[in-house]
């Protein structure tokens, strides 16, 4: 576990360090599964029909019934882990504190250390794969680092001058973006071989950044702050989001919905992120991640400070139009 400099780090790395330290019961495991809703779990990918996520002290749950049960796989790591991505439902990599990475060959069944660097003190906060052999993992003070044989080895690159967090990364249209604290925003047109500082609309921290369609985008962060770009970058245009809540994670579907959650609060958009309804959960606790669970459309699993929950987009609305 890393050691923090300051509050000027990620609130959400800075969640993760106090969850973690925290006095508390270990996490109980029942025959049939993993106990998730007694775990801090940071992220959470789709590797075909299967849903894996990941969290504090390395743990690793798997679902493969839409997120009704859960049972704990074997980790290569206690270190934290922040951010998974799978290519397929084979192939992914997770990574996390420790500038750990792992990857899995199966699907998350199994996962093997490929990179680890406690010494360095800078934890990786996102994953991103173009292909089985090219991807980048982004983490704090400015770390970003490239490997082009699947992970095998991995080089560290300077994209910027300074050293502020990265702390999201995406890519559509054929470009990669950036998100970070004190409102760093960057674009690759190159796939990642250099990056354009792009204007930005606050100084504050993103904690994440969705492609939407075309070339669009949502970035959102501390205090509710969630920008709209439809020229891929070069200009935002604020948009109410109707909290002061840092938001941490987000989910952008083809039929235009977009949900964002975070401390607290989940937020849905019918409109590509153009108008958003909130809703506030009485726990208070922090959400980190949002997939789309098997029952249908409509049906989300959140995952945060309580492990796993599961929450209905129709709810949101429906309130929203009484």
């Amino acid at each position: 576990m890393i050691k923090f400099i300051g509050f000027g780090f990620s609130l959400l790395v800075f969640m993760v360090a106090a969850y973690a330290f925290s006095p508390r019961h270990a996490p109980g495991f029942s025959s049939n599964g993993i106990s998730v809703n007694s775990l801090l779990l940071l992220d959470a990918a789709r590797a075909g029909k299967r849903i894996v996520a990941v969290g504090e002290r390395g743990h690793i749950a798997l679902s493969d019934d839409g997120g009704a049960s859960w049972r704990q796989v074997t980790s290569p790591t206690q270190s934290t882990l922040t951010a998974l991505y799978f290519l397929g439902d084979k192939t992914g990599w997770a990574v996390g504190h420790d500038s750990v990475i792992l990857k899995s060959d199966d699907g998350g069944t199994s996962w093997r250390q490929v990179n680890f660097a406690p010494d360095e003190q800078k934890p990786l906060l996102d994953v991103w794969f173009a292909d089985e052999l090219n991807g980048y993992a982004v983490g704090a003070y400015g770390l970003f680092m490239e490997t082009s044989d699947g992970g095998g080895s991995w080089q560290q690159r300077k994209i910027f001058d300074g050293d502020t967090h990265i702390n999201a990364f995406a890519s559509a249209g054929g470009k990669q973006f950036i998100a970070g604290e004190a409102g760093t925003l960057l674009r690759s047109d190159d796939a990642g071989k250099t990056w354009q500082p792009l204007s930005s609309p606050y100084k504050g921290s993103f904690f994440g950044i969705l492609p939407l369609s075309d070339n669009s985008l949502l970035a959102f962060g501390l205090r509710g702050n969630v920008f709209r770009s439809d020229d891929a970058g070069t200009t935002w245009n604020a948009v109410e989001s109707g909290t002061q809540a840092t938001l941490m994670g987000g989910l952008a579907s083809a039929d235009g919905r977009v949900v964002l959650v975070g401390q607290g609060v989940t937020l849905v958009s019918r409109d590509q992120g153009k108008s958003f309804h909130l809703r506030n959960h009485a726990s208070g606790k922090a959400l980190a991640a949002v997939l789309p669970a098997d029952k249908g459309k409509d049906e989300l699993l959140l995952f945060g400070e309580s492990g796993v929950s599961h929450f209905n987009v129709d709810a949101v609305a429906n309130a929203a139009a009484k």
